[in-house]
């Protein structure tokens, strides 16, 4: 007695493929769950977004590299250790990362770089199988998840180009049997790879660091471009034909602004608004049972009308999002994302970090040191955001990292 799980994983984004009558349905369309609290947020337009979230190099992995230049290290997890996703109670998705940055120069290369590390499991509900009268006689649970081992270097300045690479290692709950009185639960294998690129300009800097009085301005723009998901075909038993992998093309733009004011033993921003914009374009094309081809770097991606205007259409999912950080200890944040079988899809979030208050305090008992210096060097942030907020979908994703600064 067997059963096979290929419908579990293809109803995951069955109704968005549906959508787009034109594409192909997927296989492992659990790769394209996005798993960051604080990127979600903000619509899921990662792909140009800087960041020190551990989780932000599998949207593009040369985020590691530009990250690298201020940050030492970084943990991410959700401390319930799975989320519900789709509401449908009958999937969790759970994910963790690190991440850590190394500074060449003292080597004299002048390079940053860093590595990143994560697994993200999709959990399925248990699963019981039944003999031929219909009594239970065993039970498991499907799972399908990834560990991703990411690299990614970078240049240094106030102008610099990160490149960046993960690979993933794949599992995917195929089926289980009864043999000999036996439970059996098969899996696939696979490793499939990311590739991108990202480019960021320090305003400010290349302004000479201006300033007015006392309070300092800070402005950087980037834009980036990733392509997801590279690899071959998957073929789970009792499928007719194989099935391609989702390989994604991304492409986006983002711009970080806000006001500083400097303080006895450091400085505190006032105000940071930042804004991500991000088009994304499933690049599989079926030509025969179990044929696929790929469009090449951008597929139908339009630089201007999707990668900086941010339009979405029948095949391109347009994603946006901005986020508001006050006194570097409290944030929301907006977004959404519509096109390829999204309609105004919304975001929610809301971010703590404990970098502000501990500046803020350092400065107001005038003992500046001690406080200020761990602010300078550690942070905490406790993150919440809701996915297709508002809808019969809607996900609840609660994450708390943790960055060791340079």
């Amino acid at each position: 007695m067997r059963t096979t799980l290929n419908f579990l994983a293809l109803s995951l984004l069955l109704p968005v493929q549906v959508a787009a009558q034109n594409l192909p349905i997927t296989a492992l369309p659990f790769l394209e769950i996005p798993p960051s609290p604080a990127i979600n947020a903000m619509g899921g337009a990662g792909v140009a977004l800087p960041s020190s979230d551990p989780h932000a190099f599998l949207y593009n992995p040369a985020h590691l590299g530009i990250a690298a230049r201020d940050t030492r290290a970084a943990g991410t997890l959700y401390p319930g250790g799975s989320t519900d996703w789709l509401a449908i109670g009958d999937l969790s998705v759970g994910s963790t990362a690190l991440s850590a940055g190394v500074d060449l120069r003292p080597l004299g290369i002048p390079f940053v770089a860093g590595i990143g590390l994560a697994q993200t499991a999709l959990q399925f509900s248990e699963r019981v199988l039944v003999d031929e009268f219909g009594e239970a006689i065993a039970s498991y649970q499907p799972r399908d998840m990834y560990r991703a081992l990411s690299l990614g270097v970078a240049t240094t300045g106030a102008a610099r180009l990160g490149i960046g690479a993960t690979t993933r290692y794949v599992t995917s709950t195929d089926g289980a049997s009864i043999e000999n009185e036996r439970l059996t639960v098969s899996s696939l294998h696979g490793f499939t790879l990311d590739l991108g690129v990202l480019a960021e300009a320090d305003i400010t800097r290349l302004l000479g660091r201006p300033s007015f009085g006392r309070v300092q301005p800070t402005l950087s723009v980037a834009a980036g471009y990733a392509q997801s998901n590279i690899g071959g075909t998957v073929a789970y038993s009792g499928q007719f034909a194989a099935s391609a992998l989702p390989r994604t093309a991304r492409l986006g733009w983002s711009a970080s602004g806000g006001l500083a004011i400097p303080l006895e033993a450091t400085s505190l921003q006032i105000v940071q608004a930042d804004v991500s914009v991000q088009a994304e374009h499933l690049l599989v094309r079926e030509n025969g049972v179990a044929d696929y081809s790929y469009e090449p770097f951008l597929g139908s991606l339009n630089v201007i009308r999707n990668g900086l205007l941010g339009r979405g259409s029948a095949t391109i999912t347009a994603r946006h999002g901005y986020r508001i950080a006050f006194l570097e200890s409290f944030s929301i944040s907006r977004g959404g994302f519509d096109g390829w079988g999204f309609e105004d899809v919304k975001t929610r979030g809301m971010e703590f970090r404990l970098a502000g208050p501990l500046k803020i305090i350092s400065e107001i008992t005038g003992n500046p040191r001690l406080l200020a210096n761990l602010a300078n060097r550690y942070d905490v942030r406790i993150t919440r955001a809701v996915y297709f907020y508002g809808g019969l979908n809607e996900s609840t994703f609660n994450g708390i990292s943790f960055v060791v600064k340079r």
